[in-house]
């Protein structure tokens, strides 16, 4: 599985990884009739981690994720608080795609 490194590492010097704070991407989550602008961190082949900009938003089951223009990616939303959600996603995302968002 690749994923965004979400540490501080030093000294590990691999190429073609940048090694620092994680990555923070911003998209849109669309269930059924809702829809929520939120903040994608851990993104990975399986899934991601989101966290609402709006605490109230009712984001869980079947949902379509959309990151900027690339989507729908559909995924199974599981709210774990107010403002905290994991996604797993149907099918895994391409290299391509998080390569393209900078987790590849």
């Amino acid at each position: 599985m690749v994923k965004c490194p979400n540490k501080i590492e030093k000294g590990l010097g691999k190429p073609g990884i940048r090694y620092g704070m994680a990555k923070v991407l911003y998209g849109d989550c669309v269930a059924d009739r809702d829809s929520a602008q939120v903040r994608i961190s851990e993104l990975a082949g399986a899934g991601c981690e989101l966290r609402t900009v709006a605490a109230s938003s009712p984001i869980e089951g079947d949902v379509a994720l959309w990151i900027g223009a690339v989507g729908p990616i559909e995924a199974t939303a599981v709210r774990r608080d107010r403002e905290h959600v994991s996604l797993r996603f149907k099918e895994p995302l391409s290299s391509e795609i998080l390569y393209h968002f900078g987790c590849g």
